[in-house]
């Protein structure tokens, strides 16, 4: 009597399995999770890789003087080479991690092709079939196909399980962090764009000023106006730094949660899907009694 009601209870799990892997619903809830992890890896790279853009034009940009007839050529953005370094690496271990989910919604679509869904068929009934018939029991080839059916249903069902563990724990601790994380980000890249446009806008109206300047004083007064623009933007470094360097514990704190999203979650559930997929494919729970 146990033996059939565990071959009950077993034959009810694979058919749960089957009815999973034909509907495709929990891929559809792994695939629409992982998309939107997805886009804000795009979202937050398009946003670094904008800060960045603007630091390396305002970090090359040389202001030249010309005191007593000498040249003399300045380079105050040198400052913003650390932050600039920080943020650079930042942007593709984001890259890296936008690759990684895009290759686990390939490796979905993959596992809800037809070709996918008739090997779990095939494997599904395997199972049921070594289940019901006690005949098959003592075939030399049972252990090999219940092996072949398990690794089928582990494979079919790895990606979508790993990727909803890994969005569960995601949700539940690193999500707000990184809404913090990119909100101070995005202010952050308003602030260096203003600076920029204001920097670009004391430039054409000085540069304006010294065309409209005559008379006997205008090669001294159109001196004047360009070293005091000139030193004007340089003081502005500063402001860039100082703006600029309030967002590097923020983009430290998002380095760490998509290396924790991309990297040590999914091979951490990997890992443990690997070893309960072994410990079923070594059990003898599958198999009909022997006949006597």
């Amino acid at each position: 009597m146990a033996n059939v009601s565990k071959k009950w209870l077993l034959s009810c799990i694979v058919v749960v399995v089957l009815a999973m892997g034909l509907s495709n619903t929990m891929d559809s809830n792994a695939q629409l999770r992982l998309s939107n992890s997805f886009n804000n890896a795009l979202a937050t790279f398009a946003l670094v890789r904008g800060i960045n853009a603007v630091i390396s034009v305002v970090q090359g940009t040389e202001v030249a003087l010309e005191p007593g007839g000498v040249g003399v050529v300045l380079t105050p953005g040198e400052v913003l080479d650390p932050i600039n370094d920080l943020i650079e690496r930042f942007s593709w271990v984001v890259l890296a991690a936008g690759t990684s989910l895009g290759a686990q919604l390939i490796l979905l679509e993959i596992g809800t092709s037809f070709f996918a869904l008739v090997l779990v068929a095939v494997a599904c009934i395997i199972l049921l079939v070594l289940l019901w018939t006690p005949l098959l029991a003592q075939t030399t080839g049972r252990g090999i196909l219940i092996r072949c059916a398990l690794m089928v249903l582990l494979l079919r069902f790895l990606v979508p399980v790993v990727v909803l563990a890994n969005e569960f724990v995601y949700n539940a601790f690193l999500s707000e962090s990184y809404r913090q994380s990119y909100e101070v980000l995005e202010n952050v890249s308003k602030d260096v764009q203003e600076l920029k446009a204001r920097d670009e806008n004391d430039a054409a109206l000085a540069e304006s000023s010294a065309r409209e300047d005559a008379g006997i004083f205008d090669s001294v007064s159109r001196f004047y106006n360009r070293t005091k623009q000139k030193l004007s933007l340089s003081g502005n470094y500063q402001k860039y730094e100082e703006k600029v360097a309030g967002a590097a514990q923020q983009i430290i704190n998002l380095i760490a949660i998509f290396i924790f999203q991309t990297l040590v979650f999914p091979l951490m559930f990997f890992w443990l899907a690997v070893r309960l997929g072994r410990t079923l494919m070594r059990g003898e729970f599958w198999l009909a009694d022997k006949a006597k």
